[in-house]
């Protein structure tokens, strides 16, 4: 049994929200797997300080980023369900 047609483009942008949501999911636990390697004796001095204060920001704004992703997710999908929709109509003659 297929997906019915005015469910199409709403089906398919929840899928790729799945698969972006994995992949944000991967990428976080590869970030806390470096903070978990780095410690006091991994690597000292200023120029580690330098760069473990690079890092930090970096990845805090990538986690910035990534916790605004539900909310564009669900206005993503609500648009491409519009869009569906409005396809519907016009393939249907409804509306008219």
């Amino acid at each position: 049994m297929g997906i019915p047609d005015e469910d199409k483009l709403g089906y398919l942008c929840q899928q790729d929200m799945n698969s972006v949501e994995t992949s944000a999911h991967n990428i976080r636990a590869a970030i806390q797997a470096v903070n978990a390697l780095m410690g006091k004796d991994t690597w000292v001095g200023a120029a580690a300080d330098k760069w473990g204060g690079d890092f930090s920001g970096r990845m805090s704004t990538l986690g910035r980023l990534f916790d605004s992703y539900p909310a564009e997710e669900q206005r993503l999908i609500a648009k491409a369900q519009k869009d569906q929709a409005d396809m519907d109509r016009k393939r249907t003659g409804a509306g008219q």
